[in-house]
C-alpha cells in the first residue's frame, strides 16, 4: 500500500459533478550509474532514521526520491550530503546514497559499523553497492557480526566467508576457497575479476532482502520516502 496523495472530492464545474481520483504514490526501481543502500530488517523508518543521526528530514515523492538518488551519486563531494530512506518495504527499509558506499575507504568502517549496530538491533542490516563502472561490493551482517564483506575493488578489505549466491557462483567458476586469497595474476582470479564473476550486488541482495532495481508498483509499501541530510 502505498502513500495516499490525495482524497476523492466532489465539486460542481459549469453544472456538472467533478470528482477528483484517488492518487497512490507507489514504489518505483531506484537505479543510479553508482548506487549505494543499506538494507535493514525492520518497518520502523523513524527508528532507522535516528539510529543513523540523520538530519533534515522530509517527505517526497517516490519519483523524486528516486531521481535524486541517481543526480546524488554523480553530483561531486555533495553526493555525500544527502540520503533517500525508503518506508516499509516488505518489512525492509532500505536507505540510498553514497555517505552508505562500501568502496569509498573513508565510509567503509563507518558503513561496517551501521551494519553491526543495525543488525543487532533489527537482526539483520546490510550494505551494497552496484556500478556498471567500479565493481561490486556487499557487506551481510546479522544480529551485530559481520557474516561476509566483499569488496571487488579492494578484495584485501573482504571478511568473512563466501555464502549463498556467491557461494554457488564461486563453485560455478571453479573457484574452491575465497576470491580475496587468489594469485591475481591467475586465470581463476582474472577469469571472475573480468565480470565480477556474474555476482552482482543486485544478485546478492535479491536474495537476501531485495533488489531496488526491480521493485515497482506491486511491491508491497506503507509509509512515505524521506530525503534526509548525513551527520
Amino acid at each position: 500500500m502505498g502513500r495516499l496523495l490525495s482524497r476523492s472530492t466532489g465539486e460542481q464545474t459549469r453544472g456538472r459533478t467533478v470528482t477528483s481520483v484517488n492518487v497512490v504514490d507507489r514504489p518505483v526501481p531506484i537505479r543510479a550509474c553508482w548506487l549505494s543502500w543499506l538494507a535493514v530488517n525492520t518497518a520502523d523508518q523513524a527508528a532507522v532514521v535516528r539510529q543513523l543521526g540523520l538530519t533534515d528530514v522530509r517527505a517526497c515523492t517516490w519519483a523524486t526520491g528516486a531521481d535524486l538518488v541517481d543526480k546524488v551519486a554523480h553530483s561531486g563531494e555533495d553526493r555525500f550530503s544527502t540520503v533517500v530512506v525508503t518506508p516499509d518495504l516488505s518489512g525492509w527499509t532500505l536507505v540510498f546514497g553514497a555517505w552508505l558506499g562500501l568502496p569509498y575507504l573513508a565510509a567503509t568502517d563507518r558503513v561496517t559499523r551501521h551494519c553491526e549496530q543495525l543488525s543487532a538491533r533489527f537482526g539483520q542490516a546490510q550494505a551494497y553497492f552496484h556500478s556498471d563502472y567500479d565493481g561490486e561490493a556487499w557487506l551481510i551482517a546479522e544480529h551485530g557480526t559481520v557474516l561476509r564483506r566483499w569488496v571487488a575493488e579492494y578484495p584485501e578489505l573482504a571478511l568473512g566467508e563466501p555464502f549463498g549466491v556467491e557461494r554457488r557462483l564461486l563453485d560455478t567458476f571453479g573457484i574452491p576457497g575465497r576470491p580475496e586469497d587468489l594469485d591475481p595474476d591467475d586465470d581463476p582470479a582474472l577469469s571472475w575479476a573480468a565480470t565480477w564473476g556474474g555476482c552482482w550486488a543486485t544478485t546478492v541482495a535479491a536474495e537476501h532482502s531485495l533488489d531496488p532495481t526491480v521493485i515497482g508498483p506491486s511491491t508491497p509499501s506503507t509509509g512515505t520516502v524521506l530525503i534526509a541530510g548525513t551527520p
